[in-house]
């Protein structure tokens, strides 16, 4: 009897520790997670099917490995958010395969275990796009979905700065350099501590600060498409209207 107990209290305190890791994480639907995240709780899952059915393992070395491999995938995950090149390798990067409406055959070919034509064609065909004619441009997300744009004026943003680093992949796809971003962040009287995130759209960059504010170049006017004027707040925080002439920062008033 008190062999099952013992299994019935390591099964239990097992399925609490990661619960709680996971709610921890916010990391509670399969969508949020990262291929870190799906082998570190292979691993967990191991060492609990493996633990408790043994009675020569004690309890408090069972409860440590667990704490161990949680830390172990927390602090991958912390790289992987905060190290591009770790990123790219434990998460992986967009792969465009269209562009201008052509495809990109040396990204099809160079990756040809990830991309599957026929599986592109059916997601197309799922999302109303009848025909790879119909494509602008077209690239297969880290999480395996498809992003496809059939107008060239509606072409996604690229996110060019991070926590106030430059992302080189970012800087190259839209054929600019660290140098470019940092002139545009002291043009604008700020430092790159200040930046929580930098987006480049439709030929525009905008900074989107660490208190909420948003500053862009006060000549832009509302974004073709998206109806959301640029040099405006959204409802989450003010915007600073930043004029290319003079490099005055100005409070913008809220929606």
């Amino acid at each position: 009897m008190d062999y099952y107990l013992t299994v019935l209290l390591k099964f239990v305190l097992g399925f609490v520790i990661i619960i709680a890791h996971l709610n921890i994480s916010g990391k509670t639907q399969l969508s949020q997670m990262t291929p870190v995240d799906f082998i570190g709780n292979f691993v967990l899952g191991g060492v609990i099917g493996g633990v408790i059915y043994s009675d020569t393992i004690p309890l408090y070395q069972y409860v440590s490995v667990l704490l161990i491999g949680i830390a172990l995938i927390s602090g991958l995950n912390f790289l992987s958010k905060h190290v591009n090149f770790f990123r790219s390798v434990t998460i992986g990067k967009p792969i465009p395969i269209i562009k201008d409406g052509t495809f990109l055959i040396e990204n099809l070919t160079t990756n040809r275990s990830k991309i599957d034509i026929l599986n592109i064609a059916s997601q197309m065909h799922t999302m109303g796009i009848k025909s790879f004619q119909q494509i602008y441009y077209a690239q297969i997300e880290p999480s395996g979905q498809l992003s496809i744009v059939c107008d060239e004026k509606d072409m996604p943003s690229v996110i060019v700065m991070k926590d106030g680093t430059a992302i080189q992949s970012s800087l190259a796809e839209i054929k600019k350099d660290e140098d470019w971003i940092k002139e545009h962040v002291a043009a604008r009287g700020l430092k790159p501590d200040d930046i929580f995130v930098a987006e480049f759209w439709n030929g525009r960059l905008t900074f989107v600060l660490r208190d909420g504010s948003t500053v862009a170049e006060a000549s832009d006017a509302t974004s073709p498409g998206n109806g959301c004027p640029i040099g405006q707040a959204r409802p989450d925080g003010p915007t600073r209207a930043f004029s290319g002439r003079s490099g005055a920062l100005e409070n913008a008033p809220g929606l």
